[in-house]
């Protein structure tokens, strides 16, 4: 592995990235910057150990670098942390995550970024609402001056608790925005060629069976076919890649999805 391998992750998504430090056996830091945040993550002997975003860590800061794609990142050979946030195989934190960066893509209709400032809603009436302590806790902190960001900072909250929070209370009528709505940023989903190719390279690997196979793999992650989101036919195609006893075979399927993954992604 080339010290100081840097690049971004519209080039070098970050599931190819992070096998291909896995693969390696690689122990080291990969420090993220997108437009507005950074955030790092941690390997030891190839296995993800720690992640680390603004106020986040752990799988919920693998979830916001999962919805970065225009990122860069470097690599640095031999960091290590005494932190160990990440407790969970890859695939699994890819098919979490994406799940989250779908949640967050729907939250962004209502709170469209991290600087849009919460204010108290002119109306304001609590006679006949009922809210959680933990949204009283966000309401209480609601003073018209801190941005969505630095709410997250004083309750010392990831960024999407505060967000889930916030989009309650804006549900309730209980606050209002300064920034205007960003309009709703379409999700990719995987769509019918990827499965097509998906049960193709499953049944020549795995015979007769790869419907079944294939959707059994989509309930164990949390997902049916409508509703797989593009960041997550990684994790789908390596969970299955896993139940392949003949290696031979195994390299073949993963050969052919790599390059269906690929041509999904440019």
């Amino acid at each position: 592995m080339p010290e100081g391998l840097s690049g971004n992750l519209a080039r070098l998504p970050l599931w190819d990235l992070l096998r291909m430090l896995h693969a390696t056996g690689q122990t080291g830091r990969v420090e993220f910057a997108s437009v507005h945040e950074r955030a790092e993550m941690f390997l030891d002997g190839g296995r993800l150990v720690h992640a680390a975003a603004g106020a986040s860590s752990g799988d919920a800061a693998f979830a916001i670098v999962l919805g970065w794609t225009q990122a860069t990142f470097r690599f640095e050979p031999g960091g290590t942390t005494g932190e160990a946030t990440i407790l969970k195989p890859l695939d699994q934190l890819f098919a979490e995550g994406a799940r989250q960066v779908s949640e967050r893509e729907r939250l962004r209709e209502a709170i469209p970024s991290p600087d849009a400032v919460p204010t108290l809603s002119l109306k304001l009436d609590l006679e006949d609402v009922t809210i959680s302590a933990g949204d009283w806790e966000v309401l209480a902190r609601i003073d018209g001056d801190r941005s969505v960001a630095e709410l997250s900072r004083t309750l010392g909250w990831p960024d999407l608790e505060t967000v889930r929070a916030l989009y309650r209370l804006k549900e309730a009528g209980l606050i209002t925005l300064k920034a205007e709505p960003a309009a709703p940023v379409p999700i990719a989903m995987a769509g019918p060629a990827f499965f097509a190719a998906l049960q193709s390279a499953v049944a020549a690997a795995m015979g007769p069976l790869a419907e079944i196979i294939v959707d059994d793999t989509l309930e164990e992650l949390g997902f049916t076919r409508g509703t797989l989101p593009r960041a997550a036919t990684s994790a789908v195609t390596e969970r299955i890649s896993r139940e392949i006893r003949d290696a031979g075979k195994r390299v073949r399927f993963q050969e052919t999805m790599l390059e269906t993954l690929r041509a999904q992604a440019a």
